[in-house]
Parts: structure tokens; C-alpha cells; sequence
């Protein structure tokens, strides 16, 4: 999705994809493109100027090791933008409360995530892989995958509005996700 959104952009990028059908799906839309895991992918050192990790780490076994290789493949002032979901969000510490951890389709507890990350927890993954967090933003649910058609009704904008404020003062209570921008820590910046 991220290769077809930047299409036309003039950005020259590549991709990493697993699954082979989505793999194929995406091709099209990248310079170069390996389908085969982060870890097997033999990415170039020093190549890249930015690089998207957007819901992956949670899903690989060791995501540490994963991000000193991309810090490698990165140029040294690359930009680096991370997100990962938010296992402390208070709709876990309720299901935690009340005795249950599910696994679910989607979401922060997706059945295929093998890693799960506090803010805290994250920032060091970061940090001791070499990188510089410049910035931190935390999210709030994506509520048009709750509600599909909801977005022009008013409750939707109520809630959209009750949920910004909430995360924008309790982000670490009511952020379902965080997303890091970092730089290898040897640019400098």
C-alpha cells in the first residue's frame, strides 16, 4: 500500500514483503523489492535515506537485530519512521484486569504479533540499536475500521473528538499506537 501511495511521488524506494501474494501485488510499485523476510532481505550498507517500519517489529522475533541491520543499510542522516501498538493502552489493561490477554484479527492484540511494546519499552528497542528518537506521536483507534461509514455522523465525530483529547493528555493510557521518528545516532542531528 505505501509503494502505490507514493506512486508518482518521484521517490525511488523498495520493499520488503514476506507474503508471497502481497508481495507480488506490490512489485509493480518499487525500484527494487525482496520477498523474503527483513532479516533475509540483503539490503545494500549505506543505501537508504529513509526507512518505514510501519507495524513490523511487533511481528519479528528478534526486531532489535532487525533495526541495527536497517541502521547499516541507512545513510548516516537517514530518517527512520517506526510504529509499533501500544500494549499498555487501557483497553488491554481492562482485558488484563478482568483475567484474559485474547488474540484478535487485528489490532494491538493481533493474533501474529510476536512482540509487544510500552513507550518505554520501545524507546530503548530504539536507542540501543543506534538510533536517535527526534520525535514521539502517539494515535488514537482507528475508528473507521470499528465503524465503517460512521465518519460523517455526529456521534463519530464526538468520539473522534473525545478520543484526540484523551490521547493528546493521556497519551501512554489512551494512545493505541506510537510512532517514533529517529536518526542514527552517529548523524549528528
Amino acid at each position: 500500500m505505501l509503494g502505490e501511495l507514493l506512486q508518482g511521488s518521484g521517490l525511488v524506494i523498495d520493499g520488503v514483503e514476506p507474503t508471497l501474494e502481497w508481495a507480488e501485488l506490490a512489485k509493480p510499485f518499487y525500484r527494487n523489492f525482496f520477498s523474503t523476510t527483513v532479516e533475509g532481505a540483503n539490503l545494500p550498507d549505506g543505501s537508504y535515506d529513509a526507512i518505514v517500519c510501519a507495524d513490523v517489529l511487533e511481528h519479528l522475533p528478534d526486531p532489535h537485530a532487525v533495526l541495527k541491520q536497517l541502521v547499516k543499510a541507512a545513510t548516516p542522516d537517514a530518517t527512520f519512521l517506526i510504529s509499533v501498538p501500544n500494549i499498555a493502552h487501557f483497553s488491554v489493561r481492562l482485558m488484563l484486569l478482568a483475567g484474559r490477554f485474547p488474540k484478535f484479527e487485528r489490532g494491538i492484540l493481533d493474533r501474529t504479533h510476536l512482540q509487544f511494546f510500552t513507550r518505554d519499552t520501545a524507546e530503548q528497542m530504539l536507542k540501543s540499536a543506534g538510533l536517535k528518537i527526534e520525535k514521539v506521536t502517539a494515535t488514537g483507534v482507528p475508528l473507521e475500521h470499528l465503524w465503517a461509514g460512521g465518519e460523517g455522523r455526529a456521534l463519530f465525530k464526538l468520539i473522534r473528538g473525545c478520543q484526540n483529547i484523551a490521547v493528546d493528555i493521556v497519551p501512554r493510557f489512551a494512545g493505541y499506537q506510537w510512532v517514533f521518528q529517529a536518526r542514527p545516532r552517529s548523524a549528528g542531528k
